[in-house]
């Protein structure tokens, strides 16, 4: 008989922590019985990894852009393209490339919102892809192709961040230069005679 006097109320006692951890669970804020906001954390921290990789990119290619065109004009001063109308149209070009960069810069140090900087965005990546059918059409200097090796790799990643961003379809897109090389290699393998 003792023991039932003790066992119904630790029974009642520990029902009613059941019932109630529940509701203790969500004052603390973290518990969520649907698992609604499971990846909220990992989420954020890819969002300001992403940010953080994004901010840096911006701040190489305007830091490398002037390099770039100083190394450039030196490179087309020894080159076919000396004293011509066509060097200073590619200074000019390689100019307002060093000019967007600092613009895309500035602007997405404003407030780092992808819509406010997105315009800058798009003139720097149209820019490089002027620049970069230059630069596969010409041999110059190592050092300027150094330096836009460079600058491309960040390129892409503001590519990554805002190519498919509004529509805007970008040239350093890695997916679609990887279906090329797939369709490419496919290619070349339909072709052998065995």
């Amino acid at each position: 008989m003792t023991n039932r006097r003790k066992i119904i109320p630790t029974i009642i006692a520990v029902a009613l922590v059941a019932l109630f951890l529940p509701v203790v669970a969500s004052a603390q804020g973290n518990y969520d019985p649907w698992n609604r906001n499971r990846d909220y954390g990992r989420n954020r921290r890819n969002d300001d990894y992403v940010n953080r990789s994004l901010r840096d990119s911006i701040r190489r290619v305007r830091d490398r852009s002037d390099d770039f065109r100083a190394h450039l004009d030196s490179a087309l001063d020894h080159s076919r393209y000396d004293r011509t109308r066509r060097e200073d149209r590619i200074n000019d070009v390689a100019r307002d490339f060093e000019n967007a960069a600092d613009r895309l810069k500035d602007r997405f140090d404003d407030g780092r919102d992808l819509n406010r900087s997105y315009n800058e965005a798009q003139r720097l990546l149209q820019i490089g892809v002027r620049i970069d059918q230059f630069m596969s059409r010409n041999r110059l200097d190592g050092r300027v192709t150094s330096d836009w090796a460079q600058i491309r790799q960040d390129l892409r990643v503001i590519a990554n961040a805002y190519g498919n961003y509004g529509g805007y379809n970008d040239p350093y897109n890695r997916r679609d230069r990887r279906n090329d090389t797939r369709s490419r290699i496919g290619d070349i393998f339909r072709n052998f005679p065995f």
